[in-house]
């Protein structure tokens, strides 16, 4: 855990204050409050990077806290991680909405405290990085917004997918194309055993992983108050901030979201196909040389098999003419004889060539897959 990493822990059970101070404080810069208004009278004097709050707080609850943070905008940026001892999907959705990042169930370990402050600490930092391209992407988003219309988002997106070649550049592209449309969106993509969930917030936020897994099994479109969530075969997109009080802005929304997540599934069951075919590409330039390596054993095996069997044949009708001396056949028994032993030798060398043949026929296809390879 970075040790300065500043967190504020507000919690009405003074026990579990102490607890956390001991066990936590020389792993991180740790402040407590028993409320959320000595929380909020801290704020005046120092800001922290983290904030642990507790859902069920008199005057005050977690809820009620966080949004009050959320509307700030000297805060509305630092992670918040609530602690309840319900463990539903009804507390987790009240968590997500009201601005929370992550979520840890009481009773919690020293060790999974740790865990979870590790990751936010991660979050942080991928927060800064992006905030640190935020000026550039939005000036790029406000070109565009000024010289297409919505509709344009999505062929631009369209045109810029063909270029991605991976989940993480086609999330991150699609995440763009909604920041044109000046929405909130998270997506969550799955290529084989790869799963990635981005938004603004960053890649991977446990609370938003969560949300998602629970949304994608949730119906191709659908829309509950502020949010509308699209499921097209690999792909699941949230809008979390629908301008439910512009009906006609929501439909095209509608309409372009789907476009944008349909067009996504789209190519990553293209680059799926492309990672195949590669796999493919690969396993065939492994295979050539071995083809070729057998090829060449076959062809001299066969120029020797070839060799010995006519030193036969010579070596067999030699033997033949010496044994006529001694049976004492007629002309035309030796002649019978011999006839018969020139026919077996002619379909042997017959056979020879069959296999000459099979082997010329493999040598083509081996040419035949050089080629495939250079296109």
């Amino acid at each position: 855990m970075d040790a300065n990493l500043r967190v504020f822990v507000v919690d009405d059970d003074q026990v579990i204050l102490d607890v956390l101070a001991e066990t936590l404080g020389g792993g991180c810069d740790l402040e407590t409050f028993v409320s959320g208004k000595a929380c909020l009278d801290r704020l005046a004097a120092v800001k922290p990077d983290l904030f642990l709050l507790d859902v069920s707080m008199p005057v005050m609850d977690g809820y009620a806290l966080c949004r009050h943070l959320k509307d700030d905008w000297e805060t509305q940026d630092i992670p918040v991680l609530f602690a309840s001892a319900r463990d539903d999907s009804e507390t987790r959705l009240l968590c997500y909405e009201a601005g929370g990042d992550d979520f840890i169930q009481k009773p919690f370990s020293p060790v999974e405290l740790a865990g979870k402050l590790k990751v936010a600490g991660r979050i942080l930092d991928e927060k800064k990085a992006l905030r640190e391209q935020a000026g550039y992407a939005q000036k790029t988003a406000m070109a565009a917004m000024v010289s297409m219309g919505e509709l344009g988002v999505v062929l631009q997106f369209m045109s810029k997918s063909f270029a991605c070649d991976s989940i993480e550049d086609l999330a991150g592209a699609m995440i763009d194309a909604m920041g044109q449309y000046d929405l909130q969106a998270a997506i969550q993509m799955r290529l084989g055993n790869d799963v990635l969930s981005l938004s603004q917030n960053g890649r991977n936020v446990p609370l938003e992983v969560s949300v998602l897994n629970h949304v994608r099994d949730s119906g191709r479109i659908f829309q509950f108050k502020t949010r509308c969530v699209f499921n097209y075969g690999r792909v699941t997109l949230m809008v979390n901030n629908m301008p439910v009080d512009d009906a006609e802005r929501c439909g095209r929304i509608r309409d372009n979201g789907a476009l944008l997540a349909e067009g996504a599934d789209a190519r990553l069951k293209a680059i799926e196909a492309e990672m195949l075919a590669a796999r493919r590409r690969a396993g065939i330039e492994l295979a050539l040389p071995r083809l070729y390596s057998t090829l060449d054993g076959v062809q001299n095996n066969y120029r020797r098999n070839c060799f010995e069997l006519t030193q036969v044949m010579i070596d067999f009708q030699e033997a033949l003419t010496k044994a006529f001396i001694h049976l004492g056949l007629m002309e035309k028994q030796e002649e019978l004889l011999s006839n018969m032993a020139n026919e077996f030798m002619l379909r042997v060398v017959g056979t020879q060539d069959a296999s000459l043949e099979i082997v010329g026929q493999l040598e083509m296809l081996a040419e035949d897959l050089k080629v495939l390879l250079k296109h």
